[in-house]
């Protein structure tokens, strides 16, 4: 079963009590293990109606949830609990329903301040050193393990579930939505999943970097990017010859993709620090050298540097040239990306 359940008693402490693993309602005046063992026997609902009966005087509708959550939360049930912009999910990890003596001995209590809680003498939890007639109303308590915490609910709940979200009482089953609360979490751990992805790419590119620059010459990191444009599909793919007579500009990869009937001609620069606007001019002049030819393909122009960056006219010497730039972590992302796994014997 799927439950809502309001923090709607002493969020202070409620909420820290969600991060060590315990769910809780309020109801302090019946926080006894003998109304929990009771409640739960035979004819239990009755002892249960009957004993709020008589310590109060009448049956509030409200009793209905803490029936709930002593007598119908089963392990394995999840719990979504709604917070200001988010929202929550929990597992309920075993049927045990506790009291506040049992959950003292369990773990220590604090509010968000990091005040200690205890219980009093007549077996109420106080701020330490709080008021006697300023209680602390959390009587109840379930274990708990999350599912997926802090979910935006602008982003993730949909309208059933946002609408569900608003109801005023503490707990109820909200079963129905199933659907809505699993789209909500597969959707939000997709996205977790994509944010963990762009950090170990992020990671990974980094290293794959520094070995390229402690590894490598220059002649070999022009091999390297030879190897992506085969790996990632090239037809053929050459590296001209130097000081190449009647050329102009210069070319260090040229790669061909026979399907699509297009050529990259690619500058390779293997040094630190910024890339010049000369290696765009030499790729620029080369690419259109090579457009006097009708060959029927699309001719792209490409710079790939180990360095950090471009400097700024190189960048807009690019922009006027239509040449696409990638220093050294975009190209390493590059690798990473089409898959590193026969690197190995290729350089």
């Amino acid at each position: 079963m799927i439950w809502l359940h309001r923090i709607s008693h002493c969020a202070e402490v409620s909420y820290p009590l969600l991060d060590e693993g315990y769910l809780s309602i309020g109801w302090s005046d019946f926080s006894k293990p003998e109304f929990i063992k009771k409640s739960l026997g035979e004819n239990g609902r009755n002892y249960f109606n009957k004993t709020i009966q008589n310590e109060w005087g009448n049956l509030p509708r409200n009793r209905y949830s803490l029936w709930h959550f002593i007598a119908e939360m089963k392990t394995g049930d999840w719990v979504v609990v709604p917070k200001t912009g988010t929202f929550s999910i929990f597992e309920i990890t075993d049927d045990n329903v506790l009291s506040v003596p049992e959950l003292l001995q369990l773990t220590a209590v604090k509010d968000l301040s990091g005040n200690a809680i205890e219980m009093g003498k007549n077996g109420y939890l106080y701020k330490k050193g709080g008021a006697a007639n300023d209680p602390v109303d959390l009587g109840f308590f379930r274990r708990i393990k999350p599912v997926a915490t802090e979910i935006p609910r602008y982003d993730y709940a949909d309208a059933a579930l946002t609408a569900r979200m608003k109801i005023r009482q503490a707990s109820a089953d909200i079963s129905d939505l199933k659907g809505s609360v699993e789209k909500a979490l597969a959707t939000f751990k997709q996205e977790k999943l994509l944010n963990i992805y762009s950090r170990i790419v992020e990671t990974a590119s980094q290293q794959i970097l520094d070995a390229i620059r402690s590894e490598l010459t220059p002649d070999k990191f022009e091999q390297l990017v030879k190897w992506y444009f085969e790996r990632i599909g090239a037809t053929n793919v050459d590296i001209p010859v130097k000081n190449e007579s009647g050329k102009e500009g210069d070319a260090d990869v040229v790669a061909v993709f026979e399907p699509i009937k297009t050529i990259i001609y690619t500058r390779v620069k293997f040094h630190l620090g910024e890339t010049s606007a000369w290696a765009i001019e030499q790729i620029t002049n080369y690419k259109l050298q090579k457009e006097g030819t009708v060959d029927g393909y699309s001719k792209i122009a490409w710079v790939i540097s180990s360095s950090d960056s471009f400097s700024e006219e190189a960048r807009k010497s690019a922009n006027t040239g239509n040449v696409q730039l990638f220093d050294g972590p975009a190209f390493a992302t590059m690798l990473l990306e089409a898959g590193i796994a026969n690197l190995n014997g290729a350089l």
